[in-house]
């Protein structure tokens, strides 16, 4: 029987099964051992985590339970969003908007560079400079480009910068804290009373009484990607510890799990006294209005802080989203992602290998002198196996032969194969930084000129080797990295805000009078026609891959669901993107809508990986010569 152990050239993983977390193996990697080591005193402890986390879910809300938490509410979170680090020296200025632009040249028909995100803080000129377009005054900002005062301001005490100065935590695999919504919800503006609350949401008696029947189960959360201690250059492996003291998802209070700093939270200042800023939603509402909108189940949502508040004798918890809008925690449960990750290649470790796929994987054996194979031992799930590359098909099906044992052959469709692939791009043999997809895979590999550096599993267009063009699946070629973003929202179609496209060229599934409106807005702008703002909306949701009526006479969202701040997106053709998902752990199956879907962990690394590199403060760019070339993308089969 073969003999699946872990190896100190594997990837580093949680130390539990039961966690939800494969521990990676391989057959005779050849390291001086292959025995996990004792875990050091900062490692994961899963009784110690889960009793802690029970007692959290049994007590929360209690005088008892909070006195007990606030000596470990100091203590640091893997999982935490950080107050940004604003630059110390010269002078500054900070966005003012979800997405302040950052111009070529001072004026707003000039080529954007990227952008800032609401709160964030970049170094400035000291003098504003002359241009046109802006109400306001233009500066020129750190690196390059310039930004218009209409969307930012120069005055850091400015109570929307303070209450935005929690940014994305680019050090993490999940840059905010993350969550689904259960149930339809207000997104309030300011804190609602109880009496509010009850006028704006549907049977909320009865939501709040099966919500505290089921609280414990759904809130309940596992091990994420967050918590998998990361190297320098983010990619996990044996070995790495969490600093002393870190707390990890499973020891975090729902309300922590939401972005608060402390088991409860604590109301900000903006929100004391009504609400001390402006609505920067896009979702325009008067400044009277209690909520903007309402957010639908299944939506994905970020969040920077939470609290618990008290009115009229009842508790109820808050999380704030990026825009500035709460949602009751009781109609959301937190969500921590997928903590799987690829695997750091060394010496030891070498193409061809295999990723295994399925839960029952098991290792055969090829009977000799007949058409037959016969089950040998169970292999687990996402191990890893390195191969000989020796091929056979036994009564109609594909083995891999094992390296070390030869006897040992695995399932092609229990696996899948990272190899080399036939023949190499020119920017490899240049020395250069590239990426090779395979799409019959569901694999990616990180080169440095003709040496891999790692690999992971993806998930692909669901129709694999289909046409893009009348299919949804991922287009083959090769490309080069257009822009990146730290994160962005996502309809249920990929579909994003920032994507600057359709995906492909694939025709829409548009009924008569759509399917006409769309041809009558694409020929308008053809012939250099303006168009009023409802037909500019309609022009833009052709563009993005949308009905032309979404959120114009159709209800944003109607038919599918939102994903806020899908993390570490990367554009690499028009409406198709390498990007994280933070709501699936199928890596190795197809099953997106286009786009090249990777675990947070692997997201993040494969955005460091890539040039050019995304400025200190700014959120997103679009690469041009400011920045240098993108980083080569090649998608095979």
């Amino acid at each position: 029987m073969p003999d699946f152990r872990v190896s100190c050239q594997a990837t580093a993983s949680l130390r539990a099964l039961s966690a939800g977390v494969a521990l990676v193996s391989l057959i005779g990697a050849g390291c001086s051992h292959t025995e996990p080591q004792p875990a050091p005193a900062a490692s994961l402890n899963l009784e110690a985590l889960e009793g802690g986390f029970e007692g959290a879910q049994r007590a929360i809300g209690s005088e008892e339970w909070s006195r007990a938490q606030a000596s470990s509410a100091a203590q640091p979170s893997s999982a935490a969003t950080p107050v940004q680090e604003v630059p110390r020296e010269g002078p500054l200025l900070a966005a003012t908007r979800l997405a302040t632009i950052v111009y070529k040249r001072p004026h707003t028909d000039s080529a954007r560079l990227g952008y800032l995100r609401l709160g964030a803080v970049v170094p400035r000129d000291e003098q504003p400079t002359s241009g046109s377009g802006c109400k306001g005054k233009w500066f020129a900002v750190k690196p390059v480009g310039f930004v218009c005062t209409d969307d930012a301001t120069i005055d850091l005490s400015d109570p929307l910068v303070r209450a935005t100065s929690v940014r994305p935590a680019r050090d993490q695999p999940l840059p905010y804290r993350y969550g689904f919504v259960r149930a339809t919800a207000p997104q309030y503006l300011r804190l609602p009373t109880h009496d509010e609350q009850l006028k704006s949401e549907f049977k909320l008696d009865e939501h709040l009484a099966w919500y505290q029947e089921h609280f414990h189960e759904v809130q309940r959360v596992i091990l994420g990607a967050n918590d998998i201690p990361l190297g320098e250059r983010g990619f996990a492996r044996l070995g790495l510890t969490h600093p002393a003291g870190t707390r990890l998802s499973t020891q975090l209070s729902p309300i922590e799990l939401f972005g608060a700093d402390k088991p409860r939270g604590e109301i900000p200042f903006w929100l004391k006294e009504g609400r001390l800023i402006p609505n920067v939603s896009d979702f325009q509402v008067p400044e009277y209005a209690l909520f903007a909108d309402r957010v639908r189940r299944k939506t994905g949502l970020s969040f920077i802080d939470a609290f618990i508040a008290e009115s009229q004798g009842v508790s109820r918890g808050f999380a704030v989203t990026v825009d500035m809008r709460l949602i009751p925690t009781t109609k959301i449960k937190p969500d921590t992602a997928s903590p799987f990750h690829g695997v750091e290649l060394t010496p030891e470790l070498q193409p061809p290998f295999a990723f295994v796929l399925g839960r029952s994987a098991t290792s055969w054996k090829l009977l000799k002198g007949k058409d037959e194979a016969a089950v040998d031992a169970h292999v687990p799930q996402r191990s890893i196996v390195p191969l000989s590359g020796h091929v056979r098909v036994k009564a109609g099906q594909r083995f891999y032969q094992t390296a070390r044992l030869k006897t040992a052959w695995l399932r092609a469709q229990d696996i899948s194969v990272v190899a080399p692939p036939l023949s190499l791009p020119v920017e490899a043999q240049q020395g250069q930084r590239w990426i090779d997809v395979s799409l019959a895979q569901q694999t990616l590999v990180l080169y440095e000129g003709t040496r891999p550096i790692y690999a992971t599993l993806v998930s692909t267009g669901k129709d694999r080797l289909g046409d893009p063009k009348t299919t949804q699946a991922t287009p083959q070629g090769t490309f080069r990295i257009q822009s990146k973003h730290t994160a962005a929202a996502m309809d249920s179609e990929e579909n994003s805000t920032v994507s600057g496209g359709t995906k492909a060229f694939r025709s829409l599934s548009l009924d008569g009078d759509a399917a006409a409106t769309a041809a009558r807005l694409l020929e308008a702008e053809r012939a250099g026609k303006r168009l009023n703002a409802e037909d500019q909306r309609r022009l833009l949701n052709v563009k993005k891959g949308r009905h032309p009526e979404y959120g114009v006479t159709m209800r944003r969202g109607s038919g599918g669901y939102e994903l806020r701040d899908v993390p570490y997106i990367q554009y690499f053709a028009a409406g198709y993107a390498l990007h994280g998902a933070y709501w699936h752990d199928v890596f190795g199956t197809p099953r997106s809508h286009g786009c090249i879907n990777l675990a947070p962990i692997d997201a993040r690394v494969v955005f460091q990986f890539t040039e050019p590199s995304v400025p200190s403060g700014w959120h997103g760019i679009n690469v041009s010569e400011e920045f240098g070339t993108g980083t080569l993308v090649s998608v095979r089969e």
